[in-house]
């Protein structure tokens, strides 16, 4: 009985360990207008009624994240908060460790959850996402958070340049949106990379631009707005063909020597028709070297001499589309 009690308490911790077991969760976005990437004041696209619109900014706020797992279960990524900005597009944010190896699907929250969204935005630490920001993102303690701005100009007059300035800031609990999304993504090394991609140009499905042009608040224009953030793919998660593509392209690319003390070589040979850019991130997500306009295949060097010691993942990206990624070791 002793040697049953023994293996069962055996099996119990080796049972707990396993289920413990977890990886960092970091999520990354690109930044689109249809098949196009966004840039902000340079990006001309074109919205559902045919007018021509470019953004100058473009910030929202994501909560209440939850990964679905094939089993049917869900994670909640409690107390984590994101603040997406498309002036700072190759953002990465680390949210720590959670008890995940694969994601099959996401559940994620634009805006402010109501219990949150009333706080002292001067409570919160400055490098908080709910901390004061220039511009601002808060509206006043009674309406609480900007869930969602977006600035820009839109083509009125027909001539094919956008010219007519518009606001859209949407405010309020009521607009407070849960959007579902489906996809795959498998932790490696460690890490759970979930890359989602925003598309701008639904923001603005059945909204005409003429002449409600500042739209401040939580009216019908703004509900229109939040509803297509929910209902028309504005947010999007790999498939498993996307995932599985990245995969496979993660080994036409290899870095040496890795680990690297002064910096390495990064080969590589993808199957891409646009200059590539090439990002080494840190563990927070920070991007600490930057290449662009590098052509499909070949050599490049990344220095890292004067870097911290620790991991980092460098990546490929053709306009804002993640191609590869992989991981690089620094030690001194």
């Amino acid at each position: 009985m002793k040697h049953i009690t023994t293996l069962l308490l055996a099996f119990a911790l080796t049972t707990s360990a396993f289920a413990q077991t977890s990886n960092r969760v970091v999520i990354s976005f690109s930044h689109k207008a249809g098949a196009v990437p966004m840039v902000l004041n340079e990006t001309e696209f074109t919205i559902w009624n045919g007018k021509k619109v470019k953004l100058s900014r473009a910030d929202f706020y994501l909560s209440e994240m939850e990964i679905h797992q094939q089993n049917g279960s869900t994670v909640p990524l409690t107390d984590h908060y994101m603040l997406v900005r498309a002036d700072t597009p190759n953002t990465e944010f680390d949210l720590g460790e959670w008890p995940v190896d694969a994601a099959n699907g996401m559940t994620l929250h634009l805006g402010v959850p109501k219990a949150v969204n009333h706080n002292d935005p001067a409570s919160w630490p400055a490098s908080h996402p709910l901390a004061p920001k220039n511009p601002s993102m808060h509206w006043g303690w009674a309406a609480g958070y900007i869930f969602l701005a977006v600035n820009g100009k839109v083509d009125n007059d027909n001539d094919g340049i956008p010219e007519a300035y518009f606001e859209y800031h949407n405010v309020g609990d009521t607009l407070y949106r849960a959007v579902e999304l489906a996809g795959i993504a498998e932790a490696e090394n460690g890490v759970l990379d979930l890359h989602f991609t925003i598309d701008y140009a639904q923001l603005f499905k059945n909204l005409v631009l003429d002449p409600f042009l500042y739209v401040h608040g939580g009216g019908a224009l703004n509900i229109t707005m939040l509803n297509n953030v929910a209902t028309q793919n504005f947010l999007s998660m790999p498939t498993a063909s996307a995932t599985l593509a990245v995969k496979e392209n993660s080994l036409r690319v290899q870095a040496a020597p890795n680990p690297a003390n002064a910096g390495t070589w990064v080969s590589y040979d993808l199957p891409a028709s646009a200059p590539l850019q090439l990002m080494l991130t840190n563990v927070l997500g920070q991007t600490v070297r930057t290449s662009t306009g590098l052509p499909p295949s070949g050599t490049t060097r990344l220095e890292t001499a004067t870097l911290p010691e620790g991991m980092y993942q460098y990546a490929f990206y053709e306009n804002g589309q993640l191609l590869a990624r992989k991981k690089l070791i620094v030690r001194h």
